[in-house]
C-alpha cells in the first residue's frame, strides 16, 4: 500500500514538475521579449540618429547587469553585427534563445537576439522536486501507518482531499500565471501606444525642424541677394541681424554687431551741419509707421567713410500687431547725388555756356567794326607817328579782346581749332603778360629767336597758355617768377607722351617755384571739375588738355609738393621752316578788282566790309539776309555780271543763314566760290568747312589783312 501510495505521489510529482518546467520555460521567454521590447523602446530614437555607439553600450550594459544572459547581439537589416555580448554557460542545455526585430515607421532598424540561461530556475525546481520526493516518501509512509490503522475508516476520504487541494493550488497557479500574463500584455499595449505617441511627436519635431530651417535659409539667401542693406533691431534698438549688404556699408560684421546699439553700428549724421541724426529706431517706435530718413543723411562707416545714403525703418510686429522691433532698409546714393550735382553743374555751365555764346558772337561783330575802321585809319598816309601809335595799340588790344571771345566760345561750344600758321613766341609772350598785369609774379622768357612756326588756333593756344600762367600764379600767393622757354625739338621725348607721330615739334616748358602738387592728385588734375581752389571750376587744365589734345600735340606735368610745378607742352611746328603768315598784308594788286557780295545782319560788319573792300580795290554788294544774298547772286548772273566771291556770315537769327545760302547758290553755279564768315570759330562748318562747300573761312573779327588773305586763297 505503502509503495503504491509512494508511486502514485511521485507520478504525481512528477507531473506537477513537468507543467512547472513548461511553465517556467513560458515565462523566461515571456519576460525575456518584454525585456527586448523594453529594450527597442531605448534604442530606436539612437537608431534614428545613427549613434550606433550608444547602442552598443545599451547592449553591454544591459548584458551585464542581467547575469542568466550568455549571450546578446545587435545585427543591422543587412546583417552587419552592431554589438555583441556573451558569457562562458556551465548548462548549454538549460537554455533558450529569444529574437526580436526593431522597425520604425515600417522599416527595419535592428534585430536583437539574446539567450538566457534558466539553470537556476531548474535548479529550484529540482529542489522542489526533491523536496516533493521526500516530501512524498515521508508522507507515504506516514500516510501509509494512518491509512493502515484508518483505512477502513478513511480510505477514499483522504485521497480526495489531496485531489482537491492540489488542484486548488493548480487553479491558484494557473490563476496567477494568468494575471501575470494580461498585465504583461496591458504593459506591453501602453508601452506600444507610448512608442506610437513617441515616434509622431518626434516625426512632428523634425518636419517643424524642416520647415524652420528652411524658411531660415531661405531669408538669409534673400538678404544676401538683396542689394540694399538690411539691419533688423529690437523695441530698445539693440541690432538682431544685418544683411551682407549692410556688413559691407557699415564695416561691422553679424558676429560683432548682434546685441551693440544702433547708433554704434548705424552712425548717421546730416551731410550739411555734421550733426548726428535722430535714431530712426525711435521714431517708428514712437509713431508706429513707414519713416524715411531726412534729405542729406550720411552715413559714417567703421573705418571712418562717409556715404550719402537713402533709407527708411518700419517697425516688426507680432501676431497680436504689437511692435516687437524695427527693420531698416539703406541703400548707397554716394554715386546718384554726385551724379545730380554734376548734372547741375553741367546745366548751370551749359546755361553760362550759351549765355558766353552769345555774348561772343555780338562782341565779334563789334569787334569786325573796331577792329576794321582801325585798320582803315592806318592806311591812311596823313596820320602823324603819334596817332599811328595809338591806333596800333588799340588795334593790338582789339585783337587780344578777340582772343577772350574766342576762350568765351572755346568755353561755350568746344569744337575743333581754325588753325592758322603763326608764330608761337608771340603767342607766348602776349598771353603770359596779359594775365600776369598788375600781380606780383612775373615772367621770364627764353624763347630762340629761329623758333618753328606751328598751325594753331591762336585763341585757343592762347588760352592755354592764360590757364597755365593763371594756375601758376595761384601757386605762388607771395610771388615769384614764372619761367617760360621754348624750343624746337626735332626727336621728341618719347616719355612725355609715345603717341606723337611727327618729327618736328615745338617745346614749351612752364615752371613755378609753388607749393607744388601731391603725388595723391597729381594724375587726377586734367579731369573736368576737378579743382584744388574752392573758387575754381576745375574746367581750366580740362579744356587746356582738350585743346592741345586736338592740335595733334601732347601736356605733360611733374611736380614737388613744397618746390614746385613744371607743365610741358609738344605742339607739331609747320612743314616748312618760316612760314609764318603776318597777321597784317598790304593791298595785293594781283586779284585784280573782283566783284563780292557780302552777307550780314548786322549793319556795322556789313559797312566795315564794304570799306574795307573798297580799300582792297573791289566792289562790294552787301546784303542782310541768306534769301537776299541769294536773289542778288541769281540777279547778277542773269544780268550777265556775276559776283566773283561771296563772303556770308554762318549764323542769321531767324532768317537763311551762310550754310543754306551757300547750299542754294552752289545748287544755281557749281563754280561759286563762297568764303564763310562767323565768331563761332569752333563750329564744325568752320573747323570742316569745305564739307559744306564754302571754299575759305574768315574768322570773326577779321583785319584788312585776314580778309584779304581769305579772298586771295579763294580766288587764285
Amino acid at each position: 500500500m505503502v509503495v503504491i501510495l509512494f508511486l502514485c505521489m511521485a507520478a504525481s510529482n512528477t507531473y506537477i514538475i513537468k507543467r512547472q518546467e513548461s511553465q517556467l520555460l513560458a515565462e523566461v521567454s515571456a519576460h525575456t521579449r518584454f525585456e527586448l521590447e523594453e529594450a527597442a523602446s531605448f534604442l530606436v530614437e539612437p537608431l534614428l540618429k545613427y549613434q550606433f555607439s550608444t547602442v552598443d553600450q545599451f547592449v553591454r550594459t544591459w548584458s551585464e547587469s542581467h547575469k542568466d544572459v550568455v549571450s546578446f547581439a545587435a545585427t543591422s537589416p543587412t546583417g552587419h553585427l552592431l554589438s555583441s555580448f556573451s558569457r562562458e554557460s556551465k548548462s548549454p542545455a538549460n537554455q533558450i534563445t529569444v529574437s526580436k526585430e526593431i522597425s520604425h515607421l515600417g522599416q527595419s532598424l535592428l534585430t536583437l537576439t539574446i539567450t538566457k540561461d534558466f539553470t537556476e530556475a531548474e535548479n529550484q525546481l529540482l529542489e522542489a522536486r526533491n523536496f516533493l520526493f521526500a516530501v512524498s516518501l515521508i508522507i507515504a509512509g506516514i500516510l501509509g501507518v494512518m491509512l493502515w490503522s484508518v483505512f477502513r475508516i478513511f480510505a477514499l476520504r483522504p485521497l480526495e482531499r489531496e485531489i482537491a487541494l492540489r488542484r486548488s493550488a493548480e487553479n491558484e497557479l494557473e490563476a496567477a500565471n494568468m494575471y501575470l500574463e494580461d498585465r504583461i500584455g496591458l504593459r506591453t499595449a501602453e508601452l506600444q501606444r507610448q512608442n506610437i505617441l513617441l515616434e509622431e511627436e518626434i516625426e512632428g519635431r523634425q518636419k517643424l525642424e524642416r520647415q524652420l530651417s528652411n524658411e531660415k535659409e531661405q531669408l538669409l539667401v534673400t538678404l544676401r541677394s538683396i542689394g540694399d542693406g538690411v539691419i533688423t533691431t529690437d523695441i530698445s534698438g539693440r541690432v538682431v541681424l544685418l544683411s551682407k549688404a549692410a556688413e559691407e556699408l557699415t564695416g561691422w560684421n553679424q558676429q560683432e554687431a548682434r546685441g551693440r546699439s544702433l547708433d554704434e553700428v548705424f552712425h548717421i549724421i546730416n551731410e550739411q551741419t555734421g550733426e548726428p541724426c535722430t535714431s530712426p529706431v525711435e521714431k517708428v517706435v514712437a509713431t508706429g509707421q513707414i519713416v524715411g530718413l531726412a534729405n542729406h543723411t550720411a552715413l559714417i562707416d567703421r573705418g571712418g567713410r562717409k556715404r550719402s545714403i537713402a533709407d527708411s525703418g518700419a517697425p516688426i510686429r507680432d501676431a497680436r500687431s504689437e511692435i516687437i522691433g524695427v527693420v531698416l532698409v539703406f541703400r548707397d546714393i554716394t554715386d546718384q547725388v554726385r551724379t545730380e550735382k554734376e548734372l547741375l553743374k553741367v546745366k548751370k555751365l551749359e546755361s553760362v555756356g550759351v549765355l558766353a555764346g552769345g555774348i561772343a558772337h555780338d562782341f565779334n561783330n563789334i569787334l569786325v567794326a573796331i577792329l576794321g575802321n582801325i585798320n582803315l585809319s592806318l592806311l591812311d598816309t596823313t596820320l602823324d607817328d603819334k596817332t599811328k601809335k595809338f591806333l596800333v595799340a588799340a588795334e593790338k588790344a582789339s585783337l587780344r579782346a578777340r582772343d577772350l571771345t574766342q576762350q568765351l566760345l572755346t568755353f561755350a561750344r568746344g569744337g575743333d581749332p581754325v588753325r592758322v600758321t603763326a608764330s608761337l613766341a608771340d603767342v607766348v609772350r602776349d598771353s603770359a603778360s596779359f594775365v600776369l598785369a598788375g600781380k606780383n609774379v612775373s615772367c621770364r622768357f627764353d624763347i630762340p629767336d629761329d623758333l618753328f612756326s606751328a598751325e594753331i588756333d591762336r585763341g585757343q593756344i592762347s588760352q592755354v597758355i592764360q590757364n597755365l600762367v593763371i594756375n601758376a600764379s595761384h601757386a605762388m600767393p607771395e610771388g615769384g617768377v614764372i619761367r617760360i622757354g621754348c624750343e624746337n625739338i626735332e626727336a621728341p621725348d618719347r616719355d612725355i607722351s609715345p603717341l606723337l607721330q611727327g618729327s618736328r615739334y615745338v617745346k614749351i616748358t612752364m615752371r613755378d617755384s609753388g607749393i607744388g602738387i601731391s603725388p595723391q592728385i597729381i594724375d587726377r588734375i586734367f579731369d573736368p571739375y576737378f579743382s584744388t581752389k574752392k573758387e575754381g571750376s576745375g574746367l581750366g587744365l580740362a579744356i587746356s588738355h582738350s585743346i592741345i589734345s586736338k592740335h595733334g600735340g601732347r601736356i605733360a606735368v611733374q611736380s614737388t609738393p613744397g618746390e614746385g610745378t613744371t607743365f610741358t607742352i609738344l605742339l607739331p611746328a609747320s612743314p616748312v621752316p618760316g612760314e609764318d603768315a603776318p597777321q597784317e598784308e598790304g593791298v595785293d594788286q594781283a586779284l585784280g578788282r573782283r566783284k563780292i557780295l557780302v552777307m550780314d545782319d548786322e549793319e556795322t560788319v556789313r559797312k566795315v566790309a564794304e570799306s574795307m573792300l573798297k580799300k582792297l580795290g573791289h566792289d562790294p554788294v552787301v546784303v542782310d539776309n541768306g534769301a537776299a544774298a541769294v536773289q542778288k547772286y541769281i540777279d547778277a548772273r542773269n544780268q550777265g555780271d556775276p559776283f566773283d566771291c561771296v563772303v556770308t556770315d554762318l549764323t542769321i537769327p531767324g532768317g537763311m543763314g551762310g550754310r543754306d545760302a551757300c547750299r542754294k547758290i552752289l545748287e544755281i553755279d557749281p563754280d561759286a566760290r563762297v568764303i564763310v564768315a562767323s565768331g563761332y570759330s569752333n563750329d564744325p562748318v568752320m573747323s570742316e568747312h569745305e564739307k559744306f562747300g564754302f571754299s575759305g573761312v574768315l574768322v570773326k573779327p577779321f583785319t584788312l589783312g585776314a580778309l584779304e588773305k581769305a579772298l586771295a586763297s579763294c580766288l587764285k
